[in-house]
């Protein structure tokens, strides 16, 4: 306001009124915005436990044993088994950082139990993958990519994994690789960094992807007295097949506070949108 208009309004007002005025101005203070608040108000609790990301598993004993991959599970201050719309608490029985590999167990009775093959793995075999990649965003269903085993090391001459062509994504981690017996032959667990292989080699890699061997998995199940059903002998239909991979391949969520998840982001790949 300029001086002159202020020096009018002040002869205009009465002594009383000015005076008032006065004391109103010198007391003013500014209100915060509603968006600010609301700002506040909406920030997240560093103590609150969120589902912050997912992978797959799958059932080895008619007991409620899961196998998955450790990075799965990795961190999480609750781990879920999801299926036929029922949520389980799990419980981590054993873990193998370096197979990457963790043995689960639910309070439940799988209605099928995945058997596991007592064969080497052979080059050229037919395989498919099962899982649930992309998490639960796509759709609820368990999803299938079909390869073949395209070496029988993995990278830097791994001898406990192998090397598929199937399609593996995000949230595939810790699904089955099975053969057309119906048998587990392995663990899905990676695919190669797109990033770094372009990087290093100037191209994009396609169809390479790792499993890690079921005698790994035969291993840690031995360890923790855990009995598989015996392996299938001869080939199954695709209606079979596929029945079994829908009822004996899991749904997992990772359950983390907020202060977890930032430290785990190097290491796992978290929701964007946080549940």
């Amino acid at each position: 306001m300029g001086a002159g208009n202020r020096d009018r309004l002040e002869k205009e007002m009465a002594s009383s009124q000015l005076a008032k005025a006065q004391e109103l101005a010198r007391n003013f203070v500014p209100r915060k915005t509603s968006r600010t608040a609301s700002s506040e108000k909406s920030s997240p609790k560093t103590d609150e436990i969120v589902s912050a990301s997912s992978g797959s598993g799958f059932a080895v004993s008619s007991n409620g044993h899961v196998i998955t991959n450790h990075h799965v599970i990795e961190g999480c201050q609750k781990v879920k088994i999801h299926h036929n719309g029922k949520s389980i608490p799990a419980t981590v029985v054993t873990f193998d950082p370096q197979n990457d590999l963790a043995l689960l167990k639910g309070d439940f009775r799988p209605s099928t139990v995945l058997p596991l093959s007592t064969n080497s793995p052979e080059l050229l075999q037919d395989v498919y993958v099962a899982g649930y990649p992309f998490g639960r965003r796509i759709s609820t269903g368990v999803k299938v990519t079909k390869g073949i085993i395209s070496s029988l090391t993995g990278i830097g001459n791994n001898f406990s994994n192998i090397q598929i062509d199937a399609a593996l994504q995000p949230g595939n981690s810790g699904g089955p690789i099975l053969d057309d017996k119906g048998n587990v032959v392995g663990v899905a667990v990676a695919k190669l960094d797109i990033k770094k292989i372009l990087k290093n080699y100037g191209v994009i890699p396609e169809d390479t992807n790792f499993g890690i061997k079921v005698s790994v998995v035969r291993s840690i199940l031995e360890s923790s007295n855990v009995s598989s059903p015996r392996p299938n002998t001869s080939s199954i239909s695709k209606t079979k097949l596929g029945k079994m991979i829908a009822d004996g391949t899991y749904y997992l969520s990772c359950w983390m506070t907020t202060a977890q998840i930032e430290k785990m982001r190097s290491k796992k790949v978290i929701f964007q949108n946080l549940e």
